[in-house]
């Protein structure tokens, strides 16, 4: 009885399901992480409560604030650019130095840690810059082992 019942249910469709889910994961980690990094800046700039603001107030914690807004904004137009407009209009710097991007990212956050460290010490900016700078460098290295499997990693100086 059990095998005519599972042979009368048609199959799933996951597999196609996971394939497209997989096909946009790193799309949507980049706006996450570009729009994370522009929110964490407009925070650490504007409200003086919020524990970003105490990165914020030293010289050194500003041009990091600085730097990962601009870097959060470059991988913001980088996933706007090479994963949602059409081929014709990508962006193949941007395409192909897309790991450095997030590395650069995850030292900036790591870099403030260490601001937020000799300046006030407070712990949860421990647990939030940690956890960013893992989850960057974490997809960094996807991506990267990804585009070197499809044979699409070109990294060149310039």
């Amino acid at each position: 009885m059990a095998r005519i019942l599972s042979s009368e249910i048609p199959e799933r469709r996951t597999h196609q399901r996971r394939n497209s889910l997989q096909a946009y994961a790193g799309s949507i980690f980049r706006f996450y992480i570009g729009g994370n990094a522009i929110v964490s800046w407009y925070v650490a700039l504007t409200d003086p409560r919020a524990l970003l603001h105490l990165v914020a107030s030293t010289p050194e914690g500003q041009v990091l604030v600085w730097a990962v807004m601009l870097i959060g904004a470059w991988a913001l137009v980088d996933a706007l650019i090479n994963d949602v407009l059409p081929v014709r209009y990508h962006w193949p710097l941007a395409l192909r130095q897309r790991h450095f991007i997030l590395a650069g990212m995850a030292f900036c956050y790591m870099a403030q840690l260490y601001i937020a460290y000799y300046t006030s010490r407070p712990a949860s900016l421990l647990v939030y810059y940690t956890w960013n700078a893992v989850a960057i460098m974490v997809v960094a290295f996807i991506d990267a082992t990804q585009r070197a499997k499809d044979h699409e990693c070109k990294i060149t100086a310039a």
